[in-house]
């Protein structure tokens, strides 16, 4: 198998520098006072977030985190879309966080954080490939169904860094979405109406076959491996990067070979002092 030239790896400094951040969040970061429509808008952004960042809510649901009548959330909603902070949800008047903005939005306080082996599995994958690297664990809970919680991210090209949250409602349209669908208990797979959650038998084959899902969308392409722990599912690994770097047969294979390895060295009780978890969590 050829091997993968690999750029020189980074100083830690640069490894971990946060992601470029829009003008509007920079101004208030630093104290300074940004343009008014983003300055009142970051209040109902506020309310989203702690309704919950991954997924979209009702504007009297919103107006009432805020403390807001509805009218005044409206305003203060279409301010917010304005600076690409919120969006449209699929609902008529519903609202939520906008892909672009959850990475470098404050996570929510019961995020659960990186433990110091997903992190230095996580940081070795990145460095190896030089490729964005994401650890995402499986959660259920009635009412949400089942979804991705993005643990931990390494990324050294903010532009990359939203493409490598593979942030959706739908988890079949995510690579790291796919790849927990073909290993996640059947009685689990369901959306937040109920509703099963199932790929084209094609699909979860190929997945199960070679224990990697894909996802390619213009100019970018994901693989995702699942983190098995015995029979259970436990975490997700995925690799994003350049779709280019991807049309070369053996260079994908290697990019796959990596990620199944970091993947199994996650896995390895032995490699771990922390217990070991059971399968998906049920809140």
């Amino acid at each position: 198998m050829s091997s993968i030239n690999v750029s020189p790896r980074q100083s830690s400094s640069a490894y971990w520098s946060p992601p470029t951040v829009p003008p509007v969040l920079a101004a208030v970061g630093d104290g300074r006072q940004p343009p008014q429509s983003a300055g009142r808008g970051f209040r109902v952004v506020r309310a989203l977030l702690s309704l919950g960042a991954d997924r979209e809510h009702q504007l009297a649901d919103i107006a009432h985190a805020a403390g807001l009548q509805p009218s005044h959330a409206s305003k203060l909603l279409k301010a917010a879309a304005q600076e690409r902070l919120v969006e449209h949800g699929a609902r008529r008047g519903a609202y939520r966080i906008t892909r672009e903005a959850a990475p470098l939005l404050p996570s929510p306080v019961n995020t659960p954080t990186s433990s110091p082996v997903i992190h230095h599995v996580v940081g070795d994958l990145q460095e190896e490939t030089d490729l964005a690297v994401s650890w995402h664990e499986p959660r259920f809970r009635p009412g949400l169904g089942l979804h991705l919680v993005l643990v931990d991210l390494a990324c050294t090209r903010p532009a990359l860094r939203a493409a490598a949250a593979q942030r959706g409602d739908d988890l079949r349209a995510t690579a790291a979405g796919r790849a927990a669908l073909a290993y996640a208990p059947a009685a689990l797979t369901v959306n937040s109406a109920d509703r099963a959650l199932t790929l084209p038998a094609a699909t979860l084959e190929t997945i199960r076959t070679s224990r990697v899902a894909l996802r390619r969308q213009p100019g970018l392409c994901t693989l995702a491996t699942p983190v098995m722990r015995g029979p259970h599912l436990i975490a997700v690994l995925s690799l994003t990067g350049a779709d280019e770097l991807f049309h070369e047969p053996l260079r994908a294979q290697e990019y796959a070979v990596l990620l199944r390895r970091a993947a199994g060295r996650a896995a390895s009780p032995r490699r771990s002092r922390e217990p070991a978890p059971t399968t998906v969590r049920v809140a």
